[in-house]
């Protein structure tokens, strides 16, 4: 899921060349729009003929990739779901030359809204200027001109990718000037490229580390040949996604020459809005000045709600955006319905036609404005959730306990089940898989009570050392508790009930825990408990726990723990 990092100018300054920015996204794009006919996918075209005596300059091999590859930074202003209106703001990405000429690819989210777009070059510290020749919003491609000329370059890779091909992703993550190069596969040829941002018909899966700031970067073999164009990586997962190559050069061979592809000037993202989640639409970050959007009358913050009377962004894609784009010419008149959610407004006008008029009020005003102050941008993508089975090793999970000095209990593995065994009253262990941080993810297990029945069984989520986590305790009678654990302020209850679904006695209950955006929400037995609303943590590790209150001992066997994800 993309994400776009950007600081204001005077904190880059303040962070000179250590910058860690605060969320996962990364740039965007410029320039007015050429009136063009874009198709399902463009003809592909020959690639440009490079004189001979430019070729000695293409790189031949994974060391001579680095002066072919630059870090583009961009000012600008911007609205983002999370951070508001942004203005001054400051934010970067990587770009690489495929052309000695000084002509890059990069993402279009790294250039979209840049009023000032600079690069440096192979170690440089005076920066170049750059100019963006087209952009492709629905590809999430751009391509630029550099200031300059007698560049080293990449070529494309022409063999056949298949899984299990080596690839190294170049760039320069999280703003760091210092070049990157991180080693990895090729892990799936074919993934849905069908995302909240862009609408690929397939896109490459590999596992070479990127971060914020990789974005428009290179994917090169060992040969120093460009596989795909780096634009996503989903880090709670560990997954990195690029653009294929073969779906890259066609459009990048049009972008060259000043014709936009699927692009009416602004960088977006499908979203499902409002209190209960019925009105999708394109979230609009920014907008290119002149562009189609900005001479229609659309703003930074405004969210598209139709096209040509069609909603779209239904299933939390751009596809449906981006298929009316693709069947029309851009000079064509795009009728649109604009909802602004600052002004509770409505306007409806056109695309190259009437612009926005004042439709009408929508009255969601403050209901918007929580569902906004609420919205976890890692929740865009409404991809179902997929489950990994837990294979029995504990070894890459940790306890820790609360309770007296010299507490007893013991937590082991038997086959596949976890057993946890407590002596000593008033005594909380827990268990957290250490191998991955999750933003939106679930928790199912079933436990089996081998002894007494007052114990009860803990389910975490989002657990962070530093600030804390979500925790759902339910008893062997029914009853739970939802907390929110602050490292500062201890257990916050922020929630409580009972169900009639529980198992008492020597009985199996399966309890599951599933938190997703600003949601908790617990079902025992199958049976839907409780939904919670809490804000406060984003992302963090999942975990299970057991507690013993006045009985012991506690005998609390785990048959299996499932960890579910988008």
């Amino acid at each position: 899921m993309k994400k776009k990092f950007f600081i204001p100018i005077l904190v880059l300054i303040l962070l000179s060349l250590a910058c860690n920015l605060s969320a996962d996204k990364l740039a965007k794009e410029t320039e007015e729009p050429a009136r063009v006919a874009v198709s399902e996918e463009p003809a592909s075209q020959p690639d440009p003929v490079v004189p001979s005596t430019a070729r000695s300059t293409a790189a031949k091999n994974i060391d001579e990739v680095r002066p072919a590859v630059f870090q583009l930074m961009a000012t600008g202003t911007y609205n983002d779901i999370e951070q508001g209106l942004v203005l001054n703001a400051e934010w970067g990405g990587t770009g690489f030359f495929i052309d000695p000429s000084g002509i890059g690819v990069t993402n279009n989210h790294v250039v979209a809204g840049a009023a000032i777009l600079k690069a440096y070059v192979n170690g440089e510290t005076t920066p170049r200027n750059v100019r963006v020749l087209g952009t492709s919003e629905c590809a999430d491609l751009a391509v630029v001109q550099v200031e300059g000329s007698d560049f080293a370059f990449l070529e494309w890779y022409e063999g056949e990718v298949k899984t299990g091909l080596d690839v190294y992703a170049a760039g320069f993550p999280l703003l760091d000037p210092e070049y990157n190069l991180t080693k990895g596969i090729i892990s799936k040829v074919n993934a849905n490229g069908q995302t909240s941002w862009s609408s690929m018909s397939y896109i490459y899966g590999h596992d070479a580390k990127i971060n914020p700031g990789n974005s428009g970067g290179p994917l090169v073999t060992t040969e120093g040949k460009v596989v795909g164009v780096n634009y996503m990586t989903q880090a709670t997962y560990d997954m990195q996604f690029a653009i294929p190559a073969d779906q890259s050069i066609p459009i990048v061979n049009r972008l060259r020459e000043r014709q936009n592809v699927a692009s009416i000037g602004l960088d977006g993202l499908a979203i499902v809005f409002g209190p209960n989640s019925e009105y999708p639409g394109i979230w609009v970050n920014s907008v290119t000045t002149g562009g189609i959007a900005d001479k229609a009358g659309i703003k930074p913050g405004d969210i598209i709600h139709e096209v040509e009377d069609i909603l779209i962004a239904t299933d939390g894609t751009m596809k449906d955006y981006c298929d009316i784009l693709k069947s029309h010419d851009l000079s064509d008149e795009l009728k649109v319905f604009v909802y602004r959610w600052e002004s509770d407004e409505l306007f409806e006008g056109s695309l190259n036609g009437e612009n926005l008029a004042l439709w009408g009020y929508a009255g969601l005003s403050g209901e918007v404005q929580d569902w906004v102050d609420d919205y976890d941008y890692s929740a865009t993508e409404n991809e179902p959730f997929r489950t990994e089975e837990f294979d029995g090793n504990i070894d890459w999970w940790t306890y820790f306990w609360f309770g007296e000095d010299g507490s007893v209990f013991n937590v082991y593995q038997d086959n596949q089940r976890i057993i946890f065994e407590i002596d000593d009253v008033e005594t909380f262990v827990y268990l957290t898989y250490d191998e991955y941080y999750y933003d939106d993810v679930q928790i199912s297990t079933l436990v089996e009570n081998r002894g007494v029945n007052s114990f009860d069984v803990s389910l975490i989520c989002r657990y962070d050392e530093n600030r804390g986590w979500y925790e759902f305790n339910i008893g062997s009678d029914g009853l739970y508790t939802a907390y929110l654990y602050d490292n500062n302020s201890g257990y916050k209850k922020i929630g409580d009930g009972g169900s009639t679904r529980i198992k008492t006695g020597k009985e199996y209950n399966e309890y599951t825990m599933r938190c997703k955006g600003n949601t908790l929400t617990l079902w025992i037995n199958g049976y839907e408990t409780s939904t919670i609303k809490n804000s406060d943590l984003k992302e963090g590790l999942i975990g299970i726990g057991t507690s013993s209150y006045n009985v012991t001992p506690v005998i609390a066997e785990f048959e299996y723990v499932d960890i579910s994800y988008p």
